[in-house]
This record gives C-alpha cells, sequence and structure tokens, in this order.
C-alpha cells in the first residue's frame, strides 16, 4: 500500500467514526490534504464532509467547516451536496451548521431536481424543515419537474407532521396561494390525498389527512376546484376501484365539507390560475346535458369495465373457460341417461339413451346438444381470446370477450335446466309450480345476463360508430381535392369556373 492509498483510508476512517483528534494529526502531516482530497483514495465520488454529514458527526463537520468552509458547496457524483445528506437523515445541528457557512445550498439540485428541503420533506423532518425554511424562505416555492410543491410531496409520501409545519409557515407568512398549488395533472393537494387515501397516525389516535386539510379556511374554499380531467376530490374518490370503509369515511368528509361531484354543473370557487393555466369555463347546466353526464357518470360508475380489473382476472377467465369447456365435453361423452349398454333394450349400444325415436324427447335432446355446443364454442373462444395477449385498451376484443363469458354462463345455465328436465320428467310433470319457478329464475337470470350485455354492446357500438365517421371523414379529406388561391383554401371548388 503507498502512502496516498495509507493516507485516504486513515481519512476515511476518520470520517466514519467522526474522530477529530486523526483529522488534526493528518493535516499535520499535509496540511493540504483537504485541499487534494479528491485525489485520494475512497473520494473520488465525495468529500469528507459528505460523509460526516451522512453521518451526523457535528464537531468533525465544524472542524472540517473551519478549515474548508467551501466542501459545503461541493457535490457528489450523484449532484447531491452535504446538505442533502444531513437533511434526509435529520441531523438538525449538523444542517444548522452547514447553514452557518452557506445558505445558498438551499437551492441546489441533485440529479433528480431535488433540493434538501424535498428530501427532508419526503422523510417528514419537521425541525430540518424549519431550518432550512429559516436559511432561504424561498426555498419552499421550489417545485420539482411535474409542479409539484413540497405541500404535494408531504401528501405523496404521508407525512402529517411536515404538512402541519409548512402549512403553519405558509399561513404565518402570507403564501396561502401555495396551499392550493397545482401539479401538470391539475390536481390539488386535496386531489392527491382523495386518490391515496392517506392517513397518519399519532399515538393513540388516527388523524386523516383528508380531514386536516378540509380544516384549513384556504383549502376548504378552493375545494371543489377541478384538475386537467375536470374532475373534483371527490370525483377522484367515487372512481376508486377499491371501495372499502376507508373510501366511504373519506366521501362523508368530502361531502359534510361542501365537496361537490362535477358533473353537477353548480358554481364553484375559481382560484387564481397562474399565467400558463387560465381558468376554464364552466360546464353547461341545461337539463339535457346533465341528464347526459348523469347516465354517463352512472354508466363510469357502476358498469364500466375497469381494464385494471379484467387485466387481473384475465387469468381466471381461463381458468373458468377450461372448466366450462370440460364440462360442455364430458357431457357429450356422458350424456343425461348414458348410453345403450346392449340391444335386449331396443337401442343401440353406444348410442345416448335420450336419442330415442320419441320425438318429444329427441326434440328436447336435440335442444340440450345444440345449447351444450354453443357453450363449449363460446368457452373455448374466451380462452382464444384471452391467451392472444392483445392490450386491454383494444375496445372490440374486450367486448367480444365479455360476449363469450356471458354466452357461455347462459348457455350452461339453459343446458342444466333442459337436462333436469330430461332426466326427470316424472317429477318435472308432477310438480308443475316448482318447475316454472326454476324456469322462471334461470331465464330471469339470463334475461339480466343479456340485458347486462346488451349495455356493453351499446357502449361499444357507440364507439364503433366514433371511429366510422371518423374514417368516412379522413376518407373523404383525402378523396376531396384542395385548391388553394389567393391564400385562400377551397374544397371542391373550381376557381377557374371550369366545368
Amino acid at each position: 500500500m503507498n502512502r496516498r492509498e495509507d493516507v485516504g483510508r486513515r481519512l476515511y476512517e476518520a470520517c466514519l467514526s467522526g474522530s477529530v483528534p486523526a483529522l488534526d494529526s493528518l493535516i499535520e502531516e499535509d496540511q493540504f490534504i483537504l485541499d487534494r482530497v479528491g485525489s485520494l483514495t475512497g473520494f473520488f465520488n465525495e468529500t469528507p464532509l459528505h460523509l460526516a454529514a451522512l453521518r451526523g458527526h457535528l464537531d468533525f463537520t465544524k472542524a472540517i467547516l473551519t478549515r474548508k468552509p467551501t466542501l459545503a458547496s461541493e457535490l457528489d457524483s450523484v449532484r447531491c451536496s452535504p446538505l442533502h445528506l444531513a437533511s434526509t437523515e435529520g441531523h438538525v445541528k449538523v444542517v444548522q451548521e452547514l447553514l452557518r457557512v452557506n445558505t445558498d445550498v438551499c437551492i441546489a439540485r441533485d440529479q433528480d431536481g431535488r433540493i434538501p428541503l424535498h428530501l427532508a420533506v419526503m422523510k417528514g423532518r419537521a425541525e430540518v424543515i424549519r431550518k432550512l425554511l429559516g436559511a432561504k424562505p424561498k426555498s419552499i416555492q421550489e417545485t420539482l419537474d411535474r409542479e409539484e410543491t413540497v405541500l404535494h410531496l408531504c401528501v405523496k409520501y404521508n407525512r402529517l407532521e411536515a404538512l402541519k409545519t409548512l402549512v403553519q409557515y405558509v399561513q404565518s407568512n402570507g403564501m396561502e396561494s401555495l396551499l392550493n398549488s397545482k401539479d401538470t395533472d391539475g390536481n390539488t393537494i386535496l386531489h392527491l390525498a382523495a386518490a391515496l387515501k392517506q392517513m397518519d397516525t399519532i399515538g393513540t389516535l388516527n388523524v386523516q389527512t383528508i380531514e386536516y386539510l378540509l380544516g384549513i379556511e384556504s383549502v376548504k374554499d378552493h375545494a371543489n376546484a377541478r384538475n386537467q380531467n375536470g374532475s373534483t376530490a371527490l370525483d377522484v374518490v367515487d372512481h376508486c376501484p377499491n371501495r372499502d370503509l376507508k373510501t366511504m369515511e373519506i366521501r362523508e368528509f368530502l361531502l359534510q365539507a361542501g365537496v361537490r361531484r362535477s358533473i353537477c354543473g353548480g358554481p364553484y370557487p375559481n382560484p387564481e390560475s397562474p399565467p400558463n393555466n387560465p381558468p376554464r369555463p364552466r360546464r353547461c347546466c341545461k337539463p339535457g346535458v346533465i341528464l347526459i353526464r348523469c347516465i354517463s357518470s352512472f354508466w363510469t360508475n357502476y358498469l364500466r369495465v375497469d381494464p385494471v380489473w379484467l387485466q387481473e382476472v384475465r387469468g381466471h377467465l381461463i381458468t373458468a373457460a377450461a372448466l366450462t369447456a370440460t364440462v360442455a365435453y364430458q357431457s357429450i361423452l356422458s350424456p343425461p341417461g348414458g348410453f345403450w349398454q346392449d340391444s335386449h333394450g331396443g337401442g343401440t349400444p353406444g348410442h345416448a339413451i335420450l336419442d330415442s325415436d320419441d320425438n318429444i324427447i329427441a326434440a328436447w335432446y336435440a335442444r340440450y346438444i345444440v345449447v351444450n355446443s354453443i357453450g363449449l364454442a363460446a368457452s373455448l373462444s374466451t380462452i382464444m381470446l384471452a391467451m392472444t395477449g392483445f392490450p386491454i385498451q383494444n375496445k372490440l376484443l374486450t367486448w367480444l370477450m365479455i360476449f363469450t363469458v356471458y354466452i357461455t354462463i347462459s348457455c350452461m345455465a339453459y343446458a342444466y335446466v333442459l337436462a333436469m328436465d330430461l332426466v326427470c320428467p316424472v317429477v318435472w310433470l308432477k310438480f308443475k309450480l316448482p318447475s316454472d319457478i326454476l324456469f322462471g329464475l334461470v331465464f330471469g337470470w339470463m334475461g339480466l345476463c343479456l340485458l347486462v350485455l346488451m349495455l356493453h354492446s351499446c357502449r361499444f357500438l357507440v364507439w364503433l360508430g366514433s371511429k366510422l365517421v371518423k374514417l368516412v371523414k379522413a376518407c373523404y379529406g383525402c378523396c376531396v381535392p384542395r385548391t388553394t388561391h389567393n391564400n385562400i383554401t377551397t374544397t371542391g371548388v373550381n376557381p377557374a369556373g371550369r366545368p
């Protein structure tokens, strides 16, 4: 081991242990060791101050800053300063010492665009947040790439104490507009809290983030703000696929605070919009438009096929379809009533007993075979569609899969009733009323399946119609000549007036 490697190793160990005497000994041997620390082994990507700040060695940090204060602004390989590391780990006194030397590092960004305040918020370091804001108040206005503020980060990472600290600072410094800032998707912190359904626990008391936010007057006044999709916080909760007890509790909080669905078309507070985000015009309040929106909302909430759900159950659909196909196939190999074993009964060995000369029985058996065959074909089609790997966004194949599933379960139900009639004809005729009830229940259930299938089909046909209209318009635009004359574009017009 040469001398440079030995000095680098000793300095590295001194940084990890926070030994000031070891640092003094190294500086006595080489007074320029901190000036050329980048050439020493172990310090290619960071400085001794980075290690001291990361480990929280206050005395060691003071010793380094006394001898070389410019290290406070040095960045490591991921563009983090010592203040970034100390803020992340929550070393309050180290943060305070670094800020005493240089406050401009408060707005230095790492390779992910985060300043020390962002990292402190993400980790919930409330005391560090106070120190950083005291040294650089304007750092609270620094946003991330998606225009997320520090308040968005508090909600995103479920840091309620950090959120309270920032809210108190904002209110005491006349910066309430920051409470209703929006990210690039138009989401406020209330939208984000509603989407994440966050809850923080302090002691034995559960304090919901949303309940705290709605207790802030500025947030409550703008609680009906809409994001880029035109949704309020209540819309976000209602569109949540998992409707558990917490979702219902959050929904009650929002309703009690006066938050409403966007489709209601009622007036709502219009917060000041930044210059690059002009206010949107209010939606039409005509009764017909509101009725259409209500129907659309009902469909979205209760009848829409969730793509995530369909992706999750695709494997289960394959299993269920395989089972129904097996049942349909087995019902031919083992039909109701069985096979003739010999010719003593007047039948042909190997033929189904129900395949008789009796026209009534033969008609019912033929109906059973047809229904069973349709169910088998639909089950195999479901397996084929599920295994093709088509994207869930493909509405045509999604509709086909839903169609085949409903056909399969309807055929199975009808085949069950037919089989009961074939194998129990005496009971069927003797107890007419129970059989009618059974028929009514089965056909009523099949009718419900048919109704849902028709609703899905209507939506598919509307989508298909819109695509055909766009296709016709595109073809028409390509076929009709467009000429330009005197800077005026005309379609299908002869400017010369010739025939």
